[in-house]
């Protein structure tokens, strides 16, 4: 049977006391975001899984630091302090976290914690897995869904050569894949988690579940909608790097023109 097929249970932890080292170590990188920022504190503080949320900020003056200094939550671990834009601060996070787990989550996204547990106990409860990702529920600015992304089984083949969407913000990995890609190239600026998880999921064994584990928060100030045409541009040089042949190349460069021209006539995000 296939795994990615089950439908999750709802968790429930073998243990709930947290242990020395936590299970999950999630990383979220922040910078101005006190508008969403509570309810991505809260879907991460409700996860059963013994964890850590690791939030490094990058000097926000809207009140993000007072939201932060102001939370009873004794797995929040949080900096404040400029760096160099969201893709160094993912490399300190990375750089710090304890868990045997990791996963990357945006400060305006929000976890759905039953289906984020249930996939924790997945890759505990089968060694042989070393990432699981979902679906995701995209919500408005308000929260409000509307509509739900359903992806298909991971194929690393479909992500380099086709562009295949992957929600990263979904992916929860084994530490032991940093030994491929210990951290995000910090030349992209909206394309380095595409380039991330091409050397972390290479030959890797990967689970789709088929549960949204994410709400996806779209508004105007978010990458996907301000600057999709860098993300593209960016996504198709990294892909081009990747791929290890001239045929390789021709395909990537051809998936991405008829992904352009239909881009024109049928956006796939909607203009805010």
């Amino acid at each position: 049977m296939n795994l990615a097929d089950v439908p999750l249970p709802c968790a429930t932890l073998k243990d709930p006391s947290a242990p020395d080292r936590p299970i999950l170590s999630v990383i979220t990188p922040v910078y101005q975001g006190a508008r969403f920022l509570p309810e991505t504190l809260d879907g991460v503080a409700a996860l059963r899984t013994p964890h850590e949320h690791l939030v490094i900020d990058g000097g926000s003056t809207d009140g993000t630091v007072q939201i932060l200094r102001k939370r009873q939550d004794r797995s929040l671990v949080w900096s404040s302090e400029r760096d160099r834009g969201q893709t160094h601060a993912v490399n300190k996070g990375l750089e710090q976290a304890n868990g045997e787990l990791l996963a990357w989550l945006n400060a305006d996204d929000v976890y759905v914690p039953r289906h984020v547990d249930a996939a924790v106990h997945l890759l505990l409860d089968d060694p042989s897995i070393d990432a699981v990702f979902g679906f995701m529920d995209i919500v408005d600015e308000d929260g409000h869904f509307t509509r739900q992304y359903r992806c298909g089984p991971f194929s690393w083949r479909r992500y380099l050569y086709l562009g295949d969407y992957l929600p990263t913000s979904t992916l929860i990995f084994r530490r032991a894949l940093l030994e491929r890609a210990p951290q995000l190239d910090e030349r992209y600026a909206d394309a380095a988690d595409c380039d991330f998880y091409l050397r972390l999921l290479r030959g890797a064994r990967v689970t789709r579940v088929r549960r949204p584990l994410v709400r996806f928060r779209y508004h105007e100030a978010s990458k996907t909608a301000s600057n999709i045409k860098l993300q593209m541009r960016e996504a198709r040089e990294i892909r081009l790097r990747h791929a290890r042949s001239p045929a390789g190349r021709w395909l990537i460069r051809s998936v991405t023109s008829a992904k352009r021209i239909r881009e024109s006539l049928i956006p796939s995000w909607p203009e805010l």
